[in-house]
């Protein structure tokens, strides 16, 4: 065989863990092409190079995996069902039902937990059918798409009942489906009891943790689950003490906490706007920063509640391992100085951002003002034509009355704007002393409206690459619209100021061969050509 199987998983384990797409796939592709000549697999292999690929929701890589295992006749059960849930979270839903139908025909009478583990998924997408008819068009979606919710119930709820102290999961989906047909006026016959089996799924979890030994917890799963079973009680105080447990196992990666997360917000309706999904819904999200797989969307009217009162301040889950609230909210509170440029027509053009005067130079005092990119408004556009709209500051706009200092595309590709009465109550950024080195532990945060949407915070696979003296690289996620946007350290201070990216870009960090990025401006090179530019304050033209 011309690949080190023996090497393989470690090789493929250090790429998904630092996000290196370009290497997990090249590796993936020594798999597929072993295969297809005819190597015979170590046991084992294939389901563990699935199992780390899911963790890190690489969702393609592991299709094309377990399509090649089975085209060689090299898969088994587990392996089937890890390639319907990568279909499934790919939105292919239609695919991922003949799998499981397949796999429950197949398994049945010889493998119970693996019927039940395919019966659970058929369930998940009779779920995700109901939960995007109602995100679509949440009055009609009990009428039109209640099928599929009671579907859901009788999937989730026959594996239930088969063995009510094993297959919990299953369990705590019939709770939350049964809580949401009773919120939604869905039609269910003999509905199921949701919080009496939200006590039941509870008391067997608390048993099996008093059953463990002295500094042993329950598997990832089970904590979310336990948190689960809480919130549909009602005992938020409980489901934050569960939660607490959940984010710091490390088996909770960013696939399970993507689930969890989905499940609060599309079955259980929670959202960051009002409590208990102010609680509990930033915590998680947080986690999963640290794993570096978590992209938060918030509305103008979400971020101003969220960092609000109703965070709970004095209750963090602060070490090195996770993140405190402090920080989450701190990044919050920087999307008060981003703004989204529009044309004359309301069309979004990109991003900008306050930055108080003095900080640019001595000569422009204490007011705030817009750096932005140079090519954000194309010449067929005035800046007199343009709208600066702050939506975090309740969607207060303003106008441009003068371009201070520009520097071209090929150069640093910014402008600085002064518009026409100050910002109240904007987050005028603290400026990063020096840039951070590149490493496995360095990442960046950007803020802004992607593809003209939205504030968007873009946090998914942050790793600072490389710098330079003009120039950052970092693989936080854009899209057009997201130039302009501010660039920040991890202590949300600020290092750049994005502009954009692109396939095979050279290294910045000495190295020979190029990667994929997103590509910033230094701030501290702005701020150098801008005082540069501006002219002396007037105490020393006296002089």
């Amino acid at each position: 065989m011309s690949w080190d199987q023996e090497t393989f998983l470690a090789r493929l384990k250090q790429a998904v863990d630092s996000y290196d797409g370009e290497a997990a796939a090249a590796l993936c592709q020594e798999l597929v092409d072993g295969l297809a000549a005819g190597a015979e697999l170590q046991p084992g292999l294939g389901r563990e190079a699935l199992a780390l690929l899911r963790r890190k929701r690489y969702f393609e890589l592991m299709e094309r995996v377990a399509g090649a295992l089975h085209a060689a006749e090299a898969d088994d059960a587990q392996v089937r069902r890890q390639y319907a849930q990568a279909l499934i979270d790919q939105g292919k839903m239609l695919a991922a039902s003949c799998v499981l139908e397949l796999l429950v025909e197949r398994t049945a009478g010889t493998d119970p937990d693996e019927v039940a583990e395919a019966r659970g998924l058929l369930g998940r997408i009779d779920k995700q059918h109901y939960a995007n008819a109602a995100r679509i068009d949440p009055r009609s979606a009990p009428r039109h798409a209640g099928r599929f919710l009671r579907r859901a119930l009788t999937a989730y709820g026959e594996v239930y009942r088969s063995a009510p102290e094993r297959y919990l999961w299953q369990g705590i989906n019939v709770a939350a489906l049964a809580h949401r047909a009773a919120a939604d006026g869905v039609d269910v016959p003999d509905r199921p009891d949701g919080r009496g089996i939200a006590r039941d799924v509870l008391a067997v979890l608390r048993a099996r943790h008093a059953a463990l030994a002295e500094g042993k917890t329950l598997e990832a799963w089970d904590l979310a689950t336990a948190m689960e079973a809480c919130l549909a009680l009602g005992d938020i105080d409980q489901a934050w003490t569960w939660l607490g447990h959940y984010v710091r196992d490390e088996d909770a990666d960013a696939f399970e906490l993507a689930s969890t997360e989905r499940q609060l917000c599309e079955i259980w309706g929670l959202t960051v706007a009002e409590p208990p999904g102010a609680l509990l819904l930033p915590v998680l999200q947080s986690a999963a920063l640290l794993r570096r797989f978590g992209r938060v969307e918030l509305a103008a009217t979400q971020v101003r509640q969220t960092i609000g009162e109703t965070f709970r301040a004095e209750k963090t889950f602060g070490t090195e391992r996770y993140v405190p609230l402090a920080w989450y909210r701190t990044g919050l509170e920087r999307c008060g100085g981003v703004a989204q440029i529009k044309d004359g027509f309301g069309r979004g053009l990109g991003t900008g951002f306050l930055l108080r005067g003095d900080d640019l130079a001595p000569s422009l005092g204490e007011g705030a003002f817009l750096l932005t990119n140079h090519h954000v408004v194309p010449k067929a556009v005035a800046w007199d034509d343009a709208v600066i709209s702050f939506e975090a500051l309740a969607g207060q706009t303003f106008r441009v009355v003068k371009e201070l200092w520009t520097s071209p595309f090929v150069d640093l590709d910014a402008t600085l704007l002064q518009l026409d009465r100050p910002v109240p109550g904007a987050d005028v950024y603290p400026i990063a002393r020096d840039l951070p080195a590149p490493g496995d532990t360095a990442k960046v945060y950007v803020i802004g409206h992607p593809l003209g949407g939205g504030l968007s915070l873009s946090l998914t696979d942050n790793a600072l690459l490389g710098t330079s003296e003009r120039l950052l690289h970092y693989r936080a996620p854009t899209e057009g619209g997201s130039s302009g946007s501010p660039v920040f350290d991890d202590k949300w201070r600020l290092i750049g100021l994005h502009h954009g990216g692109g396939v095979g870009l050279k290294r910045l960090d000495g190295l020979p061969g190029r990667y994929d990025a997103n590509e910033g401006i230094s701030i501290h090179r702005i701020l150098e050509a801008v005082r540069a530019a501006a002219p002396a304050p007037a105490a020393e033209r006296r002089a």
